[in-house]
């Protein structure tokens, strides 16, 4: 097998880890991104639909939820469920890095996570 071969056939393999996240953790980011203190009623009914969708993974559940519960921060009931989806190996990488900006999010996110979020919606 040719070095190119070989090269295309990683690209081809790795392809899922490298592609764009979800629908819902794209939205889940959208939302981050501005929000100020807390969802708006607009936004918590998006964020009800992921957690109400057969196609959102348990951690998007766990994510959406913390999201619309959002009071200036996480509240503490959400606290630990997201510390487990931040330490979850089996969760994509895009669910654990909404978990940790979740987590140190205070009224809103910081220019860092802005940016983290940026790459999410993509």
């Amino acid at each position: 097998m040719t070095m190119r071969a070989m090269a295309w056939l990683v690209l081809m393999l790795a392809a899922p880890s490298v592609l764009a996240a979800s629908a819902a953790v794209r939205e889940m980011a959208g939302i981050l991104v501005h929000l100020e203190h807390y969802p708006t009623d607009a936004e918590k009914a998006k964020l009800k639909a992921i957690v109400d969708s057969k196609d959102s993974t348990a951690q998007e559940r766990v994510l959406a939820t913390a999201i619309s519960n959002m009071k200036h921060k996480a509240v503490s009931d959400d606290v630990s469920k997201l510390k487990q989806v931040k330490d979850d190996a089996a969760a994509s990488a895009e669910a654990r890095e909404l978990a940790d900006i979740i987590l140190g999010m205070r009224h809103m996110p910081s220019d860092s996570d802005k940016e983290k979020l940026g790459k999410l919606m993509k």
